[in-house]
Protein backbone atom coordinates (compact mmCIF):
# COMPACT_ATOMS: atom_id res chain seq x y z
CA UNK A 1 0.00 0.00 0.00
CA UNK A 2 2.68 2.49 0.81
CA UNK A 3 4.70 1.65 -2.26
CA UNK A 4 1.91 2.17 -4.08
CA UNK A 5 1.19 5.64 -2.39
CA UNK A 6 5.04 7.12 -2.67
CA UNK A 7 4.92 5.63 -6.45
CA UNK A 8 1.99 8.03 -7.29
CA UNK A 9 3.30 11.11 -5.49
CA UNK A 10 6.51 10.62 -7.15
CA UNK A 11 4.15 10.35 -10.31
CA UNK A 12 2.24 13.43 -9.30
CA UNK A 13 5.83 15.29 -8.86
CA UNK A 14 6.83 14.60 -12.59
CA UNK A 15 3.81 15.30 -14.47
CA UNK A 16 2.42 18.00 -13.00
CA UNK A 17 3.27 21.18 -10.30
CA UNK A 18 2.97 20.84 -6.52
CA UNK A 19 0.14 22.61 -4.93
CA UNK A 20 2.20 23.01 -2.04
CA UNK A 21 6.10 21.78 -1.73
CA UNK A 22 5.79 19.72 1.68
CA UNK A 23 3.16 16.84 0.16
CA UNK A 24 5.33 14.19 1.85
CA UNK A 25 4.61 15.80 5.20
CA UNK A 26 1.48 14.29 5.12
CA UNK A 27 3.16 10.84 4.89
CA UNK A 28 2.84 9.33 8.60
CA UNK A 29 5.07 7.73 10.53
CA UNK A 30 3.67 4.23 10.36
CA UNK A 31 4.09 4.41 6.69
CA UNK A 32 7.62 5.26 7.06
CA UNK A 33 8.14 2.91 9.41
CA UNK A 34 7.07 0.47 6.62
CA UNK A 35 8.52 1.98 3.49
CA UNK A 36 11.61 1.76 4.90
CA UNK A 37 14.93 0.62 3.95
CA UNK A 38 17.31 -0.24 6.38
CA UNK A 39 21.03 -0.34 6.28
CA UNK A 40 22.63 -4.05 5.61
CA UNK A 41 22.64 -5.99 9.03
CA UNK A 42 26.27 -6.89 8.19
CA UNK A 43 27.66 -3.92 8.66
CA UNK A 44 30.26 -3.13 11.35
CA UNK A 45 33.17 -1.38 12.31
CA UNK A 46 35.29 -4.29 10.66
CA UNK A 47 32.86 -5.20 7.89
CA UNK A 48 31.37 -2.66 5.07
CA UNK A 49 29.97 -5.16 2.36
CA UNK A 50 29.30 -1.70 0.02
CA UNK A 51 33.69 -1.36 -0.13
CA UNK A 52 34.84 -4.78 0.00
CA UNK A 53 32.69 -5.48 -2.56
CA UNK A 54 33.75 -2.25 -4.80
CA UNK A 55 30.60 -0.84 -5.26
CA UNK A 56 31.96 2.44 -4.10
CA UNK A 57 35.14 4.35 -5.07
CA UNK A 58 36.27 4.80 -1.00
CA UNK A 59 39.44 4.53 1.40
CA UNK A 60 39.19 3.58 4.56
CA UNK A 61 40.56 6.49 6.93
CA UNK A 62 42.59 6.30 10.50
CA UNK A 63 39.64 6.37 13.44
CA UNK A 64 37.96 9.72 14.42
CA UNK A 65 38.12 10.68 18.21
CA UNK A 66 36.80 14.32 18.31
CA UNK A 67 35.33 16.89 21.27
CA UNK A 68 31.92 16.36 22.72
CA UNK A 69 31.32 12.79 21.12
CA UNK A 70 31.91 13.57 17.87
CA UNK A 71 34.36 10.73 16.12
CA UNK A 72 33.71 7.54 14.02
CA UNK A 73 35.10 4.50 14.59
CA UNK A 74 35.68 3.15 10.84
CA UNK A 75 35.65 6.30 8.28
CA UNK A 76 35.73 5.65 4.69
CA UNK A 77 36.75 8.73 2.27
CA UNK A 78 33.90 8.35 -0.57
CA UNK A 79 34.75 9.49 -3.60
CA UNK A 80 32.16 8.00 -6.54
CA UNK A 81 29.53 5.76 -6.01
CA UNK A 82 29.94 3.31 -8.78
CA UNK A 83 27.38 0.76 -10.69
CA UNK A 84 25.66 0.93 -13.67
CA UNK A 85 25.66 4.78 -14.19
CA UNK A 86 28.75 6.34 -11.67
CA UNK A 87 28.35 9.16 -10.10
CA UNK A 88 31.27 11.27 -9.31
CA UNK A 89 31.67 13.23 -6.24
CA UNK A 90 32.67 17.30 -6.02
CA UNK A 91 35.00 16.36 -3.40
CA UNK A 92 35.61 13.69 -1.25
CA UNK A 93 33.15 12.99 1.79
CA UNK A 94 33.98 11.94 4.82
CA UNK A 95 31.09 8.56 5.99
CA UNK A 96 30.68 6.06 7.96
CA UNK A 97 29.30 2.69 6.36
CA UNK A 98 25.89 3.41 6.97
CA UNK A 99 25.85 6.57 5.40
CA UNK A 100 28.00 4.78 2.20
CA UNK A 101 26.05 1.80 1.76
CA UNK A 102 22.27 3.46 1.87
CA UNK A 103 23.69 6.64 -0.31
CA UNK A 104 24.92 3.43 -2.81
CA UNK A 105 21.36 1.85 -2.32
CA UNK A 106 19.36 5.61 -3.18
CA UNK A 107 20.98 6.36 -6.03
CA UNK A 108 20.93 2.92 -7.98
CA UNK A 109 17.15 2.26 -6.77
CA UNK A 110 16.08 5.01 -6.95
CA UNK A 111 17.65 8.78 -8.01
CA UNK A 112 19.34 7.14 -11.70
CA UNK A 113 15.89 5.71 -12.20
CA UNK A 114 14.11 8.86 -11.95
CA UNK A 115 16.91 10.62 -13.36
CA UNK A 116 16.11 8.66 -16.63
CA UNK A 117 12.99 8.79 -16.63
CA UNK A 118 12.85 12.46 -15.95
CA UNK A 119 15.32 13.66 -18.63
CA UNK A 120 16.28 10.41 -20.71
CA UNK A 121 20.01 10.70 -18.99
CA UNK A 122 21.69 9.54 -15.67
CA UNK A 123 22.97 11.92 -12.97
CA UNK A 124 26.71 11.80 -13.61
CA UNK A 125 28.05 13.82 -9.97
CA UNK A 126 26.88 15.82 -7.23
CA UNK A 127 27.80 18.30 -5.05
CA UNK A 128 28.95 17.54 -1.55
CA UNK A 129 28.00 20.80 0.30
CA UNK A 130 29.13 18.57 3.65
CA UNK A 131 29.94 15.24 5.40
CA UNK A 132 32.06 14.96 8.81
CA UNK A 133 32.32 17.89 10.92
CA UNK A 134 32.24 18.03 14.15
CA UNK A 135 29.84 20.66 15.40
CA UNK A 136 26.11 21.20 16.70
CA UNK A 137 23.20 20.97 15.00
CA UNK A 138 22.65 23.83 12.26
CA UNK A 139 26.07 25.16 13.66
CA UNK A 140 23.63 26.46 16.43
CA UNK A 141 25.75 26.61 20.04
CA UNK A 142 24.34 24.49 22.81
CA UNK A 143 21.91 22.30 20.16
CA UNK A 144 22.58 18.57 19.89
CA UNK A 145 25.48 16.84 17.89
CA UNK A 146 24.95 17.17 15.01
CA UNK A 147 24.95 13.35 12.88
CA UNK A 148 27.95 15.09 10.77
CA UNK A 149 30.09 14.85 14.24
CA UNK A 150 29.39 11.08 13.67
CA UNK A 151 30.32 11.11 9.96
CA UNK A 152 26.92 10.02 9.42
CA UNK A 153 25.47 12.60 7.43
CA UNK A 154 25.97 14.41 4.12
CA UNK A 155 24.95 17.53 2.47
CA UNK A 156 23.79 17.26 -1.28
CA UNK A 157 23.23 21.14 -3.00
CA UNK A 158 23.29 20.22 -6.75
CA UNK A 159 23.00 17.09 -9.04
CA UNK A 160 24.61 17.13 -12.66
CA UNK A 161 23.46 15.18 -15.10
CA UNK A 162 25.45 13.22 -18.10
CA UNK A 163 25.34 16.05 -20.76
CA UNK A 164 26.60 18.83 -17.82
CA UNK A 165 23.34 20.62 -17.22
CA UNK A 166 23.12 20.72 -13.48
CA UNK A 167 20.38 21.62 -11.33
CA UNK A 168 20.82 22.95 -7.63
CA UNK A 169 18.71 23.13 -4.70
CA UNK A 170 18.33 26.81 -4.09
CA UNK A 171 17.75 27.68 -7.19
CA UNK A 172 15.28 24.69 -8.68
CA UNK A 173 13.60 23.64 -5.82
CA UNK A 174 10.55 25.99 -6.09
CA UNK A 175 10.19 26.01 -9.88
CA UNK A 176 7.09 24.45 -11.03
CA UNK A 177 9.24 22.75 -14.47
CA UNK A 178 10.38 19.12 -14.30
CA UNK A 179 13.98 20.44 -12.24
CA UNK A 180 11.79 21.70 -9.23
CA UNK A 181 9.75 18.06 -9.43
CA UNK A 182 12.88 16.03 -10.06
CA UNK A 183 14.47 17.61 -6.72
CA UNK A 184 11.28 17.47 -4.58
CA UNK A 185 10.77 13.40 -5.90
CA UNK A 186 14.15 13.03 -5.17
CA UNK A 187 13.95 14.74 -1.67
CA UNK A 188 10.64 12.67 -1.16
CA UNK A 189 12.63 9.19 -2.07
CA UNK A 190 15.15 9.75 0.23
CA UNK A 191 12.84 8.97 3.07
CA UNK A 192 12.89 5.36 2.22
CA UNK A 193 16.57 4.90 2.85
CA UNK A 194 17.30 7.90 5.81
CA UNK A 195 15.99 8.33 9.37
CA UNK A 196 16.57 12.37 8.50
CA UNK A 197 15.79 14.00 5.39
CA UNK A 198 15.41 17.79 5.83
CA UNK A 199 15.42 19.65 2.60
CA UNK A 200 14.14 23.34 1.70
CA UNK A 201 10.72 22.75 3.19
CA UNK A 202 11.71 21.67 6.35
CA UNK A 203 13.47 25.07 7.88
CA UNK A 204 15.67 27.90 7.19
CA UNK A 205 18.99 26.01 7.49
CA UNK A 206 18.43 23.99 4.60
CA UNK A 207 17.23 25.99 1.80
CA UNK A 208 20.18 25.34 -0.44
CA UNK A 209 21.05 21.78 0.32
CA UNK A 210 19.57 18.22 1.53
CA UNK A 211 20.42 17.02 4.60
CA UNK A 212 21.00 13.09 4.80
CA UNK A 213 21.22 11.05 7.93
CA UNK A 214 21.01 7.79 9.72
CA UNK A 215 20.82 8.93 13.26
CA UNK A 216 18.83 7.04 16.08
CA UNK A 217 15.41 8.75 17.36
CA UNK A 218 13.04 8.09 19.21
CA UNK A 219 13.04 5.39 21.93
CA UNK A 220 13.49 2.40 19.61
CA UNK A 221 16.14 4.69 17.57
CA UNK A 222 13.88 4.18 14.58
CA UNK A 223 11.76 7.31 14.20
CA UNK A 224 11.87 8.93 10.48
CA UNK A 225 12.10 12.64 9.95
CA UNK A 226 11.17 13.36 6.81
CA UNK A 227 10.70 17.15 5.44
Amino acid sequence: MINLLLSCLLSLFLLAGCSGFSDFEDLEQSDLQRNAIWPDPAISSANCPVVEQQLVEARALPSIVGKGGCGSKAPFAVSMLKGQHAIDFSREATLNCVMTSQLHRFFSETVQPLAIKTYGQPVASIQVAASYSCRPRNSRTGAKLSEHGRANAIDISAFTLADGRTMTVEEDWRKRNKDGRFLRAVNLGACRYFTTVIGPAGDKYHQNHFHFDHGSHGKKGTWRLCQ
